[in-house]
């Protein structure tokens, strides 16, 4: 009978301690699971990028040739996660519209602060860029000038490395073609509008 009773007490108290080390098993493997480190998220703060799209730019300052189509590249240096600098080359001379009297191209090459809103995987940017523009094929003088551009965009993050980017800007620039009836040395604004992806590192 004491053989007995003294059974039960060890039974009772093993399944005591079995149900503690139940409850207590889950929660000590969870601390030994590796959480992902910042820099294996999607969102991750990255202080390089380069960055590459298709543009549809105007051409304002040539009297018949309203847009063309080109590319642009450029790099970004992240400061903070809300500010940067960014650097734009920019090539255009594919005729988007038809014109009887020009084949014009355009050359631009920006740079500038840009400013960041970032989210979870959309990333809203505003820049001023400050730089040159050089306009080729229609006898232009001069045909280099001053430019600058306003604007912004957006990004979304695909993968930890890579982006989807859009970008609007407004160039201004001036250029002077006296032969062609309407043009004026006054500034031209070129709307420019791009589509392409981004590389962060």
């Amino acid at each position: 009978m004491r053989n007995l009773t003294e059974l039960r007490r060890f039974l009772v108290k093993g399944k005591f301690l079995l149900s503690v080390f139940a409850f207590l098993l889950p929660v000590a493997l969870s601390g030994q699971v590796a959480k992902p480190a910042a820099d294996d998220t999607v969102n991750a703060f990255s202080k390089y990028e380069i960055f590459a799209g298709v543009d549809y730019s105007g051409a304002n300052q040539v009297l018949g040739a309203s847009a063309l189509i080109g590319g642009n590249v450029g790099a970004e240096i992240k400061l903070k996660k809300w500010f940067g600098g960014t650097v734009d080359f920019g090539d255009y001379g594919i005729n988007a519209t038809s014109t009887a009297h020009a084949s014009p191209t355009i050359t631009t090459v920006l740079a500038g602060p840009e400013f960041y809103i970032p989210a979870d995987k959309l990333t809203g940017f505003l820049h001023v860029l400050i730089g040159g523009a050089h306009t080729g094929g229609v006898d232009a003088q001069p045909d280099i000038s001053f430019a600058y551009a306003v604007g912004g965009g957006f990004e979304y993050v695909l993968t930890k490395r890579l982006s989807l980017r859009i970008s609007g800007d407004d160039i201004v620039s001036s250029f002077i073609a006296p032969a062609t009836p309407g043009d004026s040395a006054h500034p031209h604004s070129n709307a420019r509008a791009s589509a392409g992806v981004a590389y962060r590192f």
